[in-house]
């Protein structure tokens, strides 16, 4: 019996260990190259291990079984800190993510080997067409109720703002573009080593691999804004904003008496930060667990005190209709009839998307707060600068939680004139597992592609400030260099007084052109298969 199970399991692996192996390492190298992880540079490289194999002709059923299984632990791995809200939801969510995913590793089996085994022009077209593809996969993302675009490939690049400069023209499109072409560019270099100069005739096309040339031109493409920049950062005239950021670590705002314990937590920051007589002083998204407007004199008490403006993320609940909202409280005028209005809600966590109303129970998943209805229009504060050798006002674009990971929301504020942008979180719902790093790695993205400085103000961390070209100036730690605490200070903003707005950004354009190379490469694919793998 024992040797028979010895020979099963040898048979098994002879089956599926390199399926396994294949699969698994790509999405490892993908893990280990996002936040809060620090080897962004497996990224340039994370294709190879899969593109090795599917040389050998694996079966569809391989591919397709081996990139689910694997997708979807890499996907657990990830955002498994969804789990405190909703275990089903992380369930579900990361399945939809990893079938997504699968998608593109489907096509490049049976696309890749195949081309490559043509000329130049054939494994162009594929290399292109493939880097074109994971575009539009993860653009779509960003559609639809579900839309959920959480750390697309450009994201593992965003403790290495010198790769992301040309966001500004692609937006983060063009960076995820860019990273694959690299991994397949290598690929077709290895197949070039081992394979195609053996059977080539000729010096040239025994020693030449045009592709390998092309990728390193394109990486010196991508990295030259970054220094051409950084040479022409002539001293201009800037603004100067000084931001007073509470990072309360409220827990448990829901639970019916803690709300005397969370005032005093603000109060106290507040009055601390005032100390230091910021320009503004920001709380985090739903620092309070009810209505602003309907309690909001100890809030206009406190402004009026300090004597300085605070821009607070609560929940406003007017006309019957409850509001993830930004408010301003004036030191004399209190609290101001204009907000912001979170736009884009949380699916199943602030509504219940339409199609899932009818399902009984369902709407439990979404809070004591009840269905909040979303904001319809981008609104900018405009916030004084008084100290300093600064003065006037700074415009401020408002992002709420997630906002900012989907890149329209912040281009629409920037070309309305914002020359800030703000954002509003609170990631205490999901622990100290990688959320908050995860979730700044988007801001990073929003600063470099609109040009503009980014403010993070999160109930947990990570709170801090972003420069225009998405590097990290200041970010708020405790005595052991951690995000996750409770605490509060004072920043100075940046702000150039020139702003360089997202007009001269190709925005989702690029995104557009690169579904239309993948549509395109589809219907040449299938008009002739295997003519077209011997261009």
């Amino acid at each position: 019996m024992f040797y028979s199970q010895r020979l099963s399991i040898s048979a098994w692996f002879r089956e599926w260990g390199w399926a396994c192996l294949a699969s698994a390492i790509p999405m490892g190298m993908l893990w280990m190259a996002h936040a809060p992880r620090e080897t962004p540079e497996a990224a340039y490289v994370f294709l190879l291990p899969f593109l090795i194999w599917i040389h050998f002709r694996p079966s569809f059923r391989k591919v397709l079984i081996g990139m689910l299984v694997s997708g979807w632990i890499y996907h657990i791995a990830m955002v498994g800190w969804m789990r405190h809200v909703s275990f089903g939801g992380m369930c579900t969510a990361t399945f939809l993510l990893s079938c997504y995913q699968s998608v593109w590793f489907l096509f490049a089996r049976a696309w890749y080997s195949r081309f490559l085994r043509g000329g130049f022009s054939s494994r162009l077209l594929i290399i292109v067409g493939l880097s074109a593809l994971w575009v539009s996969i993860e653009w779509l993302r960003t559609l639809f109720t579900l839309g959920f675009p959480w750390c697309p490939l450009a994201a593992t690049q965003w403790e290495r703002p010198i790769l992301l400069q040309s966001a500004f023209f692609t937006g983060s499109w063009g960076v995820s573009f860019f990273l694959v072409f690299f991994n397949l560019c290598i690929g077709s270099y290895l197949h070039h080593l081992f394979v195609r100069r053996r059977q080539a005739v000729g010096f040239f096309n025994r020693s030449i691999c045009p592709e390998l040339y092309l990728g390193i031109l394109l990486l010196f493409l991508m990295i030259y804004p970054f220094f051409i920049e950084r040479g022409s950062d002539i001293p201009r005239e800037t603004k100067t904003l000084k931001v007073g950021i509470c990072q309360p670590y409220l827990l448990n705002k829901w639970i019916e008496g803690r709300a005397t314990e969370h005032k005093d937590t603000l109060r106290k920051q507040t009055e601390f930060l005032s100390l230091a007589a910021p320009d503004i002083i920001l709380w985090p998204e739903a620092s309070t667990p009810y209505p602003l407007n309907l309690d909001r004199i100890w809030v206009e008490d406190l402004a009026k005190k300090t004597g300085i403006p605070i821009l607070a993320g609560s929940v406003i609940r007017e006309e019957g209709a409850s509001y993830n909202a930004m408010v301003y409280i004036d030191p004399q005028e209190g609290m101001r009839p204009e907000w912001y209005a979170k736009q884009v809600l949380v699916p199943f966590g602030e509504y219940i998307p339409k199609p899932f109303g009818v399902i009984p129970g369902l709407e439990k998943l979404v809070g004591p707060v009840g269905n909040f209805s979303p904001g319809n229009q981008v609104y900018l504060f405009d916030l004084p600068i008084s100290g300093g050798n600064s003065s006037g006002l700074v415009r401020a674009g408002i992002l709420i939680c997630y906002e900012d990971i989907f890149p329209s929301l912040s281009r629409s504020a920037v070309e309305q004139g914002a020359e800030l942008l703000i954002v509003s979180t609170n990631d205490a719902w999901f622990a100290e597992e990688g959320c908050a790093e995860q979730h700044a790695s988007h801001s990073i993205l929003r600063a470099v592609e609109n040009k503009v400085p980014v403010v993070r103000c999160a109930n947990a961390g990570w709170s801090g400030w972003i420069d225009k070209r998405g590097m990290i100036r200041d970010v708020l730690l405790d005595d052991k260099d951690r995000v996750y605490f409770e605490g509060a200070a004072v920043i100075e903003v940046i702000i150039p007084q020139q702003n360089a707005s997202s007009l001269g950004s190709m925005g989702d354009q690029f995104a557009y052109i690169c579904s239309m190379l993948s549509i395109i490469l589809v219907i040449y694919f299938k008009v002739s298969p295997e003519n077209r793998a011997q261009a």
